[in-house]
């Protein structure tokens, strides 16, 4: 009788973090409206010890919203 409750094989729970990570590294290096690979720009403001980081699609023209990173 297998039980909903039974423990998984080690070597699966071992793999797991890692398709995690792949998957969460493919919905942030491609398009979600045509899956196409994104291009990203960086600009440096060293007044405001700012990156900006966009990121635009070759393939559909989208531009996704811009993120600000702060330099330490």
């Amino acid at each position: 009788m297998s039980s909903p409750y039974a423990i998984e094989d080690s070597e699966n729970l071992e793999r797991e973090p890692e398709s995690l990570k792949v998957v969460c590294m493919e919905s942030y290096e491609n398009c979600s409206f045509c899956s196409s690979k994104l291009v990203f720009t960086h600009d440096l403001n060293l007044g405001l010890l700012q990156v900006i980081e966009v990121a635009r699609c070759p393939g559909c023209g989208v531009k996704m919203n811009p993120k600000k990173f702060t330099l330490q």
